[in-house]
C-alpha cells in the first residue's frame, strides 16, 4: 500500500510499481469519481463528501476493498486506502496469514504538495494527469493522448487543498506509526522518477 499526504505521488508511483511487480491498483479516488460519474447510488452518497474533500466513511471503503481483494487474488496495490486506523484495522482483518504487507511512506513536506497539487490537470477523457509546472502537456492544457482540454479536479482549488492537508494530518499521518513494522519510507520531495526507482530497488530488486 501507498501511504502520504495528498500531493505526495502515489498515483505516479502506483503506476510505476504496478507495472513491475504486475499488481494490480485500487485507486480510492478512482473507484470514487466513477461511481459518481457513473451517477450510481454510491455515487449519488459521495458525491458532496469528495467534492469538498472529506472523507468517505469506513465502512464503505472498507466493502469496495473486500471485493477488490475478493477479484485480486494474486497481489493488489492500494493507492489511497487505508486513511484511517479503522481503516487499516480492517485491512489486517481481510489478509491471511500468507499475506504479505508492504507499506510505502512518501514523505512529503507541505510546500511540496502545495506546488503540486495548485498545477495538476487532468485530462476528463482518457485520465491521464499532468502538472503544468513539473509536468506539462505538449501543447497548453490539452493532453497529448487524446487531445482533450485539460481540467482542475474539484478538490485541487486552494481551498479544498488546505482542507485535505488538515483533515491528512488528523486522520491518515497517525498510520506512519501504526504500521511501523512494514514501513518503507522515502522523501516525497524528490521528482516522482527517483522515488520510482528507490522504491523498485527495494520492492522489486533484479
Amino acid at each position: 500500500m501507498l501511504l502520504g499526504p495528498p500531493g505526495a505521488g502515489k498515483g505516479t508511483m502506483a503506476g510505476g510499481l504496478a507495472n513491475s511487480a504486475g499488481l494490480a491498483v485500487f485507486v480510492t479516488g478512482d473507484v470514487l469519481r466513477a461511481a459518481i460519474a457513473g451517477g450510481s447510488e454510491l455515487g449519488i452518497k459521495v458525491k458532496s463528501t469528495v467534492e469538498a474533500g472529506r472523507l468517505v466513511d469506513d465502512e464503505t471503503i472498507l466493502s469496495l476493498a473486500q471485493e477488490f481483494l475478493r477479484t485480486h487474488s494474486q497481489g493488489a496495490l492500494f493507492d489511497g486506502f487505508p486513511r484511517t486506523i479503522k481503516q487499516a484495522e480492517g485491512l489486517r482483518s481481510l489478509l491471511s496469514a500468507e499475506d504479505e504487507l508492504r507499506v510505502v511512506y512518501l514523505d512529503t513536506s507541505k510546500e511540496t504538495i502545495v506546488a503540486r497539487l495548485g498545477a495538476r490537470r487532468v485530462c476528463p477523457e482518457c485520465g491521464r494527469i499532468y502538472n503544468v509546472r513539473f509536468k506539462p502537456p505538449r501543447n497548453d492544457e490539452i493532453c497529448d493522448d487524446c487531445n482533450a482540454s485539460l481540467i482542475c479536479r474539484k478538490d485541487d482549488t486552494d481551498e479544498v487543498i488546505k482542507s485535505r492537508y488538515e483533515l491528512y494530518l488528523a486522520e491518515t499521518a497517525p498510520l506512519v506509526n501504526y504500521f511501523s513494522e512494514e514501513l518503507l519510507k522515502v522523501n516525497g520531495d524528490l521528482p516522482g522518477e527517483e522515488v520510482l526507482e528507490i522504491v523498485r530497488g527495494e520492492l522489486c530488486p533484479a
